[in-house]
């Protein structure tokens, strides 16, 4: 039963993984600044910067996310 659930955890992980990589090839190739390519959810754990991006192991292992440049709450235009 453990072993299942590990087995199962880790092909997620490899999966949101892949699915995360797409995103990151895709933004790089329309050549929009990739801020951070991060493996889990925040809070980081570990990260290192190569170029203008950040790669990080986050805390909590069960997502992933990239984050574009200009994508902040800040400066996002709102609709009414």
């Amino acid at each position: 039963m453990l072993i299942t659930i590990i087995v199962f955890l880790a092909m997620l992980s490899l999966l949101v993984l892949i699915h995360e990589a797409g995103h990151f090839i895709s933004a790089i190739k329309f050549g929009v600044k990739v801020e951070e390519f991060g493996f889990g959810l925040p809070p980081r754990i570990f990260g290192i910067k190569k170029g203008e991006t950040i790669y990080s192991i986050n805390w909590l292992p069960i997502g992933g996310f990239v984050k574009l440049y200009g994508e902040d709450e800040a400066g996002a235009i709102v609709s009414v």
